[in-house]
Order: C-alpha cells, then structure tokens, then sequence
C-alpha cells in the first residue's frame, strides 16, 4: 500500500500524531487518548501500521498474562519513503486535502462559517532553534486538544513546512 493512502486514514493520522507527540506508547495508551475510536477499529488501524511498517514493536512484555507491545514510528522507513520521493509524497497529500475540500464544497449544506473553514498561511523567518521550539509548542497544542469532547464535531488540521525559494536563487 502507498504511504500517502496509509496515511491519508484520519484514525491512522491520530495515532501517528500521538506518537510523533509521545516518542513511544503501548496500544492501551493510546487507546485512552483516542476515545473517539472504537478499540477494536484503534487496533486494527495500528496493525495496518505495523503491517506497512510505518510502526514497529520496539519492545514486548508481559503484562498480567497478556503480552503488551511498545510502539513507536518507524523513521527510518519514512524519512526514506519521503526523501526518495519528496514532490509526489507532497502531491499525494495536497490531492488528498483536494478531494477533501472537493467533496465539502459540493455538499448543499456547507457552510463556511459554520464550520470555520479556514485555510491560513504564514511566513516566519526564525533560527532552526526557534522552529524546534515552534514545532514543540504547536505539538503540545495539538495534543491537548486531540481528545475527543462530547457532543464535538470531527475536524481534519493540516500543517505543512517548507522552505521558501526566495527570488534569484
């Protein structure tokens, strides 16, 4: 399966969030943090993860007679999956968020305020220092709101950065 597809799966796009914020976590932990999802579909989401090699089981252990598995996200395995294939990585996943805003708009009841669509972009000029700091702050945001709230609505935030080529280079 592509990377981009396995990763295009909102349930898989949490988990993945809750490790890159976490480093590591065990099916359990992160079951208790996506409590908007079934276990049984939590579990079976983590496997395709595991199975495409996205995941790995970076330590296994006995835990009351079941064995509880370690989680973590498999870096070398995306690092060489993007950078061998770095604009089609990026094209897959601006088409993705195409499709998505394709069939939003086409439905008769969007409603843009309503919803809070809202598409922003930001330019900052900052040291690799103060992006690390950025990036860790934004994660934290991230997480805090990451459970589920009763009575919620579903909403899908996406943040991408890159370099910008500025004129004559």
């Amino acid at each position: 399966m592509e990377l981009m597809k396995v990763l295009s799966n909102p349930v898989r796009m949490q988990v993945m969030q809750y490790l890159q914020a976490h480093g590591e976590a065990t099916t359990k932990q992160i079951s208790e943090a996506v409590t908007d999802v079934p276990a049984p579909t939590l579990y079976r989401h983590i496997n395709t993860l595991l199975k495409e090699e996205v995941l790995f089981v970076k330590e296994e252990r006995k835990v009351r007679g079941s064995l509880e598995r370690l989680l973590a996200i498999n870096v070398e395995k995306m690092a060489k999956t993007v950078n061998s294939s770095i604009s089609e990585t990026a094209y897959q996943f601006l088409m993705e968020l195409f499709m998505k805003f394709q069939r939003y708009g086409s439905k008769a009841e969007a409603d843009l305020q309503k919803d809070r669509l809202s598409m922003r972009t930001c330019v900052f000029t900052l040291t690799d220092s103060s992006f690390d700091s950025f990036m860790q702050e934004i994660g934290a945001v991230i997480e805090k709101y990451q459970k589920a709230e009763e009575n919620g609505k579903l909403r899908s935030i996406s943040f991408i950065s890159a370099p910008i080529e500025e004129e004559g280079q």
